[in-house]
């Protein structure tokens, strides 16, 4: 009995370590959750992990039976509340770790076949399960392991896919039926061995096809990233023309009506009605005032429109906004000069809205050639510390600067340049620089 319990501990110890790893790897590496700040209860959620980890298979060898129901679903969702402790409450990690569970018991169900051929172990019942659980989890481990170090080096650029609820569970069901089909079929002596090894391939086949459906190529999710990057700044930049269009069209009607207001001005002052007069040309000024047409003119009408839009966010918030020389046109994409643009511009936003007292945004763009360098420099509540271009202070700090760097950087890459962070004296500066075409 206690060589037994020695044996299950020992078991279940590599496989707490082991499984506690994948979720780590997974989560932290391959799957794109925002990770909350480690807290003290975390380490009381990772306690119930390694408690219910280590009870699990004694209470269902040995325990009353009223036990092994809860326990066997206590099991199923050990990590959860340590997940939802660091990456925030959501019902898909419930299915997430029954997916995973899922694939564990189907892989383990053919490594089982191959090594033992379902024979029962002497020492307890299910150890032979145990161990093929065991090594499916190790083997899944290095798979994880070797699959980040790619990504680390830059030969592989993957991610995991989140989805839907409705399709971890569909996938669940799936891998669990496959799973006691294939376990029925490796026990009966009905089926030859060809058939247990075309069974064992079709489950290979299988689980290529669930990889390939949860794993994802970062050319694609950057291309899905890009999409939902540009949904606001062109909704903003619509918004911007329509309002522009609208002006020149006032200004357009007020110009063909100005020989009429020159000569009813011209009879104010003739019959010497000067208050009048004075009067009326402040009324005419503020209607030009009223249907001016852009804000700013560097030569780029969508950086202009995306701009204006920007500065009135500025203005909203009580932030003052410069903008100064010219920004390119026709040797950008579109696409790449509005996440360029929009991205720096949002960071700065989002930083100078914090700031009690002055709030500046300063926007300098310098075209040399086929060199354009993009300034943009906003007030920062205090100086923050910056390692390889990135903020290492407060989560606050971060969150400021922290939208859509890389992309800013992934824009400024293509063009041959790079993107430069900098704070100093309460002054936060990114620059872009970007090798344009001739």
């Amino acid at each position: 009995m206690i060589q037994n319990i020695c044996i299950m501990l020992a078991i279940y110890t590599v496989r707490g370590v082991v499984v506690f790893a994948n979720f780590r790897i997974a989560f932290k590496h391959f799957f794109y959750f925002q990770s909350n700040e480690r807290k003290k209860k975390d380490w009381i959620w990772l306690g119930l992990y390694l408690a219910i980890n280590y009870l699990y298979r004694p209470i269902l060898n040995y325990g009353p039976r009223s036990f092994r129901l809860i326990f066997l679903l206590l099991y199923l969702f050990r990590i959860v509340p340590f997940l939802w402790s660091r990456y925030g409450c959501k019902l898909s990690y419930l299915v997430i770790s029954l997916f995973y569970g899922g694939i564990i018991d189907s892989i383990s169900v053919n490594i089982d076949y191959i090594f033992w051929g379902y024979a029962r172990s002497n020492i307890y019942a299910a150890l032979n399960a145990d161990v093929s659980i065991m090594i499916t989890e190790v083997l899944v481990l290095i798979f994880l392991s070797v699959l980040l170090l790619l990504k680390k080096v830059g030969f592989i650029k993957v991610h995991f896919t989140e989805l839907a609820i409705t399709e971890y569970i569909l996938l669940f069901l799936l891998e669990m039926s496959l799973g006691i089909l294939q376990a029925n079929t490796f026990r009966s002596e009905a089926y030859t061995d060809s058939m247990k090894g075309l069974s064992v391939f079709i489950f290979i086949v299988f689980i290529s096809l669930i990889i390939h459906i949860i794993m994802v190529r970062e050319q694609n999710t950057s291309m899905n990233d890009m999409i939902g990057n540009l949904k606001e700044p062109m909704k903003q930049i619509t918004d911007s023309y329509i309002e522009m269009n609208e002006k020149n069209t006032e200004l357009r009607r007020f110009r063909h009506d100005t020989k009429n207001l020159l000569l009813a001005l011209r009879f104010l002052v003739a019959e010497k009605e000067n208050d009048q007069a004075i009067e009326y040309i402040d009324k005419m000024q503020e209607e030009i005032e009223a249907n001016k047409g852009k804000a700013f003119d560097t030569g780029n009408f969508i950086a202009d429109a995306l701009l204006e839009s920007k500065a009135k966010t500025a203005a909203q918030n009580d932030i003052t906004m410069t903008v100064e020389g010219n920004i390119p046109a026709n040797r950008i994409e579109d696409v790449n000069l509005v996440i360029l643009i929009s991205n720096l511009v949002d960071n700065a936003l989002e930083a100078a809205k914090q700031v009690e007292g002055e709030k500046k945004i300063e926007i300098q763009s310098i075209l040399k050639k086929n060199i354009w360098i993009l300034y943009v420099k906003n007030s920062c509540v205090q100086d923050v510390v910056i390692r390889e271009n990135r903020i290492e202070t407060t989560k606050e700090e971060k969150e400021s600067h922290g939208f859509g760097i890389s992309n800013i950087e992934r824009v400024a890459k293509k063009y041959g340049g790079n993107l430069k962070l900098s704070c100093e004296n309460r002054v936060f500066t990114a620059r872009a620089t970007l090798m344009l075409m001739a």
